[in-house]
């Protein structure tokens, strides 16, 4: 029996993340069980950027991260699914990514589990870059996305109101665990990311940062190619050059404390003011 996982990056009981996750999951035809993860109720904490997840320790953090990935190592296949908050997926979401480093460790047991990424927004066409940071999300765990789509519906359970939606979800149950892959045409030739940035007169994808250009019909053509995100050997690669940082470090260390010493009381420091309880 398939396990899916359904994780769910809105604090909204039976709203159209949860609502249209579920949906999905009823049109997948292979026996399955789906568990879900509202992230926004897990406890999530800032990363302390001590890179000891690099260097082969334990994160200093204990919180829920720990839960988070045991449940999608476990797991064999998952669906995403995220509202737009202010032109960006919710803050779960970047906050999970800025710990992203504890899942390369997981790299080998995720790679090439197929996934469905759901960006869900208000206002038509204002998507910003939740659909990025999804597949950025993706990237991290070294998952296979099959799909990556985005619909309107803000009203809690709108998401359900529309007949295309629910065709839509049947059509990604059955895509999960299939062999096919839905790939978006106008999406980065390299790795299906639709959010790019201009650069000499090339577009250049700000996900995996491979370049390409567009034909007369306006259809992505391949240039150099850039980082093989979502696979075991980027994060290999990632991770020998965060290691390397570190001799990079000692080796100035130095001279970078002799520039940023003279920098250490300027300004004034302004914080809240303690409670009283």
């Amino acid at each position: 029996m398939k396990r899916i996982l359904g994780l769910v990056g809105s604090p909204r009981r039976l709203g159209n993340s949860d609502l249209f996750i579920k949906e999905i999951s009823s049109h997948v035809p292979e026996e399955h069980v789906l568990n879900l993860i509202r992230l926004t109720a897990l406890d999530i904490r800032p990363c302390q950027a001590c890179y000891s997840c690099i260097m082969g320790e334990s994160c200093p953090i204990n919180d829920h991260m720990d839960f988070l990935r045991d449940q999608i190592r476990q797991c064999d296949g998952l669906i995403v699914a995220a509202p737009v908050y202010f032109l960006g997926a919710h803050s779960i979401i970047k906050r999970i990514l800025d710990r992203g480093f504890l899942f390369y460790g997981d790299a080998e047991k995720n790679e090439n589990k197929p996934c469905i990424l759901v960006a869900l927004h208000g206002i038509e066409e204002q998507i910003g870059v939740t659909p990025q940071v999804l597949r950025a999300l993706a990237a991290t765990l070294c998952l296979d996305v099959k799909a990556s789509v985005s619909l309107r519906a803000a009203l809690p359970g709108e998401v359900l109101a529309d007949p295309v939606n629910i065709e839509l979800a049947k059509q990604l149950g059955q895509l999960l665990f299939s062999g096919r892959l839905e790939k978006s045409p106008d999406g980065c030739p390299f790795c299906g990311c639709e959010i790019v940035r201009m650069q000499h007169g090339q577009f250049v994808c700000t996900l995996c940062h491979g370049n390409f250009t567009l034909d007369a019909k306006a259809r992505p053509v391949k240039g150099a190619a850039g980082w093989e995100v979502g696979t075991v050997k980027f994060v290999r690669e990632h991770s020998a050059w965060l290691r390397g940082m570190k001799d990079r470090y000692m080796e100035n260390r130095k001279t970078l404390l002799r520039l940023s010493l003279p920098y250490k009381d300027v300004g004034t420091w302004v914080e809240p003011p303690k409670s009283s309880d």
